[in-house]
């Protein structure tokens, strides 16, 4: 295993971004940025032998800055939306900044995807760290919180999430690498073979924000599980598919602790991406709101040209008392583990 270290830009306030590198004995690697403990490159060896780079990332930091889509980032302190960007805990009421239209998105207008991380390195993990102080963008409490990512010589990349508060908060870390396993310019992932161990998804209104309601994928075009294409029924006359313009729903996974959810591959390459995680749902989004933001190669990331798989606690739990709560008591420990295994 090799750690390599160097120096990738700066922020339009001066500060040095570093990208560290973890790579494996089998040739592959994965690249990290310590602004928003950032996913820039997953380079896999493909059945050939060719080396793919299935991660969508930028070159510069100034394109992180202005990254439109969240690409690679940790998302915090709450990931996911949070209706009218409000929500009540033991008796206070806090209103967060709205930067969804009527909804708080992912943390805030500077979420932990725009802040640089401390590093610490061992023999084959980095771990990402920072304080996010009480009253950062209106949080309650002093969270400490840290998040070591391992690339190990099996291609499994493993995200370890650990947090810890002075006072009683609410927390959701997630990560929001896309994934193309074709490569990441290789256009859209409508080919991409899913199967997604989840019997419910999480119903959304017209702004992808859960209601509360949770529905049977069966007989819809959220039945993922048995493998079925990403773009088979991705455009179906379907009010859920209408409202996100694809996916971008909450699934309910099933089981509980550390399992296997999800398992995508790639006709062409035929790369398959296994997902574990102890979380009791996940985020399948498939690229519905890119923009054509200019990526690595200089190919546009137009819309679906990359997946998300971000495991979380239900978004807009505070507002359906349903739903697991993401609320952290003080001084207790917030913990989980997400697995991303790369078979080539």
């Amino acid at each position: 295993m090799e750690i390599s270290k160097k120096l990738f830009g700066k922020t339009k306030d001066g500060l040095d971004v570093h990208a560290f590198t973890l790579k494996n004995n089998q040739g592959s690697y994965i690249t990290f940025l310590d602004y928003g403990a950032t996913v820039r490159a997953i380079v896999i060896k493909d059945a050939s032998g060719i080396d793919r780079d299935i991660c969508l990332g930028y070159n510069t930091v100034s394109d992180y800055e202005n990254n439109d889509g969240y690409l690679g980032a940790c998302i915090g302190r709450v990931g996911n939306r949070i209706g009218k960007g409000q929500f009540t805990l033991n008796g206070v009421s806090y209103q967060l900044a709205l930067n969804d239209g009527e909804n708080h998105l992912h943390g805030g207008i500077k979420g932990f995807d725009k802040h640089l991380f401390d590093v610490e390195t061992s023999e084959n993990s980095i771990t990402f760290s920072r304080v996010s102080p009480d009253g950062e963008e209106n949080y309650p409490g002093n969270l400490k919180l840290s998040v070591t990512c391992t690339f190990n010589d099996d291609n499994q990349f493993i995200l370890d999430y650990h947090a810890v508060s002075d006072q009683d908060t609410i927390i959701n870390l997630t990560n929001h690498t896309y994934f193309n396993l074709s490569g990441e310019n290789d256009g859209d992932i409508t080919d991409h073979l899913l199967q997604l161990n989840a019997a419910s998804f999480t119903a959304n209104d017209n702004a992808c924000l859960p209601t509360g309601e949770i529905l049977p994928v069966s007989g819809s075009s959220f039945d993922f599980r048995s493998p079925k294409v990403i773009g088979k029924e991705i455009n179906h006359n379907e009010q859920q598919l209408l409202r996100a313009g694809g996916y971008d729903h909450n699934f309910v996974l099933d089981g509980k602790g550390m399992r296997q959810i999800a398992i995508v591959s790639s006709p062409k390459t035929h790369l398959s991406l296994n997902v574990y995680t102890d979380k009791p749902g996940v985020q399948f989004y498939s690229g519905n709101f890119l923009t054509g933001q200019i990526g690595k190669s200089g190919s546009a990331y137009a819309k679906r040209s990359g997946f998300c798989l971000e495991t979380q606690y239900f978004p807009n739990a505070m507002a359906c008392r349903n739903f697991p709560s993401p609320v952290l008591r003080a001084d207790e420990e917030y913990h989980f583990t997400t697995i991303y295994e790369f078979i080539n």
